[in-house]
């Protein structure tokens, strides 16, 4: 047997007349391992001559080298794993992982956090207290966010795309992706679990106005601040929102004024609308006593508005009007969350709808309701005071009061019948009203 060293890795073996590659390899171990090889050709037969054997063992070895290397590299990569797992152990006994129970305060505290109003801040946090709960019950074992992966996400949606309507779904959709993103950073979140999630193709309800019986039912049957807020929403268009948190700061009695920067755009363009006051709604203003006219015009709504109970005073308002015999809302046929069709928004649509049927001009009615479209704002610098004020005053005055204007016109024996009605039920204290109910008969009359 003769043993021949070649320039290329291993060596050649000649036992009789074959030829045979030689090598050696560490094992698991670390241990130097022999290998013995036949050498064969293309045809499987045994090859009996140096050259053809020395170009077979190279080619052999050319195999055993890449092996090699790839063996070395799978080496390095499980090292690089251990080292990654090492480095995640530690920077977990340094930092722990955010707790799910703890990731709410980690996102208030965030410095990436986009500053946002309280009212808001109450939104983000009731979704995502629901989502929360929602893990607590059904995936027990996830207790840190990194633990929330894309397929508990999409077990989430489905469940809410059960029950809610598309806009509040797209709604709770992008809070969960507005909070992960926020305290991605602190948690050391690896990937985005709500990537693939895709927003619904939203269908547009809006509230519907009410006519003008309606309108007396409601305003006839509602009692206390309510009935004032139905009167402001009425006759100035504005929001629930702005109606709950009016100050009497913006309310210019004198000037006969309202002027307020809507809730909806104080952010992105604080710019006011001013709302003359219509004569009826005046009266009912000036009847609150100046000492009992503190910060806000609805002191008790305010309060509730503003300490995140939206849905209280939105409920009670929707309670008021199922109870003046209107229907709300219409079923969905997914079955999801009914459409409200009508609400306090409602009045809104009124009021443009009433100035518009008086013949207002369009662009003095998207100045008082305070529109957001860019070019309806250049529109509103042509708008004058003059013109709005004449835009409100057109609008008829509806108490819910045996007696209220109709809109149609009456023969003069029955608006004096109205009127003598109207005395008969004068009190001290609704004087004022009364008096401009009568008086404004008394005008149509003429």
């Amino acid at each position: 047997m003769k043993t021949k060293s070649l320039k290329s890795p291993g060596s050649l073996l000649v036992r009789g007349k074959n030829f045979y590659a030689f090598w050696r390899v560490k094992d698991s171990s670390g241990k130097l391992k022999a290998i013995c090889k036949a050498l064969r050709d293309e045809n499987g037969a045994p090859i009996t001559t140096r050259p053809e054997a020395e170009k077979a063992k190279a080619r052999l070895m050319a195999i055993v080298v890449r092996e090699d290397q790839v063996e070395a590299l799978r080496s390095i990569a499980h090292k690089i794993d251990d080292t990654q797992a090492d480095i995640q152990r530690l920077q977990d006994e340094q930092h722990p992982a955010l707790a799910l129970a703890q990731a709410w305060t980690a996102f208030v505290r965030s410095s990436e956090r986009h500053d946002c109003g309280k009212a808001t801040l109450g939104q983000y946090e009731s979704k995502w207290e629901l989502f929360r709960e929602w893990v607590n019950e059904k995936h027990p074992q996830v207790l840190t966010l990194r633990d929330v992966t894309s397929g508990i996400a999409e077990e989430y949606l489905q469940h809410l795309n059960r029950s809610i309507s598309p806009t509040t779904f797209n709604y709770y959709l992008h809070t969960m992706r507005y909070i992960f993103r926020t305290v991605k950073a602190d948690a050391r979140l690896t990937e985005d679990v709500w990537a693939k999630a895709k927003m619904i193709a939203k269908l547009t309800f809006s509230r519907r106005e009410l006519t003008i019986d309606e309108l007396k039912k409601v305003c006839g049957a509602a009692q206390g601040e309510l009935k004032l807020m139905f009167a402001v929403g009425l006759y100035t268009g504005l929001r629930l929102g702005d109606c709950c948190t009016l100050k009497w700061g913006e309310v210019d009695l004198r000037r006969n004024q309202i002027r307020r920067i809507p809730n909806k755009m104080a952010r992105r363009c604080p710019r006011p609308v001013i709302i003359p006051i219509h004569p009826f709604l005046a009266n009912l203003l000036a009847e609150i006593p100046a000492n009992e006219r503190g910060v806000y015009v609805f002191p008790k709504t305010a309060s509730t508005y503003l300490s995140s109970a939206r849905s209280v005073v939105t409920d009670s308002i929707q309670r008021h009007f199922r109870a003046c015999g209107l229907q709300t809302t219409e079923p969905r046929e997914n079955g999801a969350n009914p459409i409200v069709r009508v609400g306090f928004h409602s009045l809104r649509h009124t009021f443009v709808s009433m100035c518009r049927e008086a013949n207002a001009p369009l662009a003095v009615v998207e100045a008082l309701v305070g529109h957001s479209s860019a070019d309806m704002t250049r529109h509103y610098t042509h708008v004058s005071e003059s013109a709005a004020t004449s835009a409100v005053a057109l609008l008829p005055s509806i108490t819910g009061d045996a007696g209220a204007i109709k809109p149609a016109r009456q023969a003069p024996e029955e608006i004096l019948r109205d009127v003598r009605a109207i005395v008969a039920g004068m009190t001290p204290k609704n004087f004022r009203t009364k008096k401009a109910a009568a008086l404004e008969l008394l005008v149509n009359c003429g």
